[in-house]
């Protein structure tokens, strides 16, 4: 889907780069932008996945729309209504429901 995606797109990015030629500063800029909003959180992840059992490792993910809703309310002013915040909570509800349900049997995590 994502190269369907970015099929779409390329024509307008190209027209764009043409009419409005970017400066070395904002493409590096945009490197930068890139690298932190990708690879960075991609390693954080791999890095606490050795470190924290598997099995929770779910419910730590599933806080990253809280963290982003908190970052996106202290940060840039948003703020989210109420049944944006009650997506979130089930979320992590649900996440913390099939971790708090699961049993280990056999050497692996199974769900009751």
């Amino acid at each position: 889907m994502a190269a369907v995606s970015g099929a779409l797109y390329l024509p307008v990015g190209a027209w764009v780069l043409w009419h409005h030629r970017p400066t070395p500063t904002a493409l590096g800029r945009a490197l930068v932008a890139g690298v932190l909003s990708s690879a960075v959180p991609f390693l954080a992840d791999l890095l606490a996945l050795r470190r924290v059992p598997a099995h929770f490792f779910g419910v730590f993910m599933s806080v990253n729309p809280v963290v982003a809703a908190l970052v996106g309310m202290a940060v840039l002013g948003q703020h989210l209504d109420v049944p944006a915040w009650c997506a979130v909570a089930v979320v992590v509800g649900a996440n913390t429901a099939v971790v708090s349900t699961a049993h280990r049997s056999g050497g692996r995590w199974t769900t009751t």
